[in-house]
């Protein structure tokens, strides 16, 4: 579903869990969080992601990058068979890399083998801008927000104001921090500094609902702070 110039939302709406995906379409197509290839529930998440692209005249083969907010199976699994699909780099911050492991070991129990379910990053992330293209390369800023866990990301577009917040940040919530490397206090100090960015038309989390428009994600981050710090 497109949701603005040139960003598409794939909201999940299963019976078990799954993430929120998001592309951005251009010179390089980008593909955040290719979430489950299975869940809990036995859908086929993957195969879901791969029709509702497919409605915006996308297939798998037209990813060029591949980028993970966090390494939880729910948001990074799929990456290694989007990856084969085509010619995508794989990328994910560096202190990521267990979760990820986990992650394939389960698919190679489903049946996928392994090197269709590796999920070795083809580079790391750091927190700064990532340039993706040539001509009209697209400047993405790669913001470092620990909380949820370890080496969770958050990506900003600041033309035209669109964070994609992972499982940091939610409409009305934000992310777990009992998970193994999460903390209370480092969420509380990434989402303090998610709330200074400006402008933020469109928070996009990785579950849940969108929230549009700048004042409701500044009132958004205030009720967070408000109401879980």
């Amino acid at each position: 579903m497109k949701i603005a110039d040139q960003i598409y939302g794939y909201f999940w709406r299963g019976r078990g869990n799954n993430c929120n995906s998001y592309l951005i379409a251009g010179e390089k197509n980008i593909l955040i969080d290719p979430g489950h290839v299975f869940n809990e529930f036995g859908e086929n998440c993957l195969q879901m992601l791969a029709r509702e692209l497919n409605r915006d005249g996308f297939n798998f083969e037209d990813i060029d990058l591949i980028l993970c907010t966090h390494g939880h199976p729910d948001h990074s699994q799929g990456a290694g068979l989007v990856r084969k699909a085509g010619d995508a780099l794989m990328a994910i911050h560096e202190l990521e890399e267990p979760f990820l492991q986990a992650a394939a070991d389960y698919l190679q129990s489903r049946g996928v083998e392994e090197g269709d379910a590796s999920l070795a990053p083809d580079f790391y992330l750091q927190e700064g801008e990532l340039l993706a293209g040539r001509e009209k390369a697209l400047s993405l800023k790669v913001i470092h927000t620990p909380g949820h866990s370890p080496g969770a990301v958050c990506f900003y577009l600041p033309e035209p104001g669109v964070l994609f917040s992972g499982d940091t940040v939610f409409r009305s919530s934000i992310g777990r921090h009992d998970l193994p490397g999460g903390s209370l206090e480092e969420l509380k100090a990434s989402i303090d500094k998610l709330a200074q960015l400006d402008p933020v038309e469109l928070l996009l989390p990785g579950h849940m609902g969108m929230v549009a428009g700048k004042e409701r994600v500044q009132e958004n981050f205030r009720l967070v702070k408000a109401f879980f710090f």
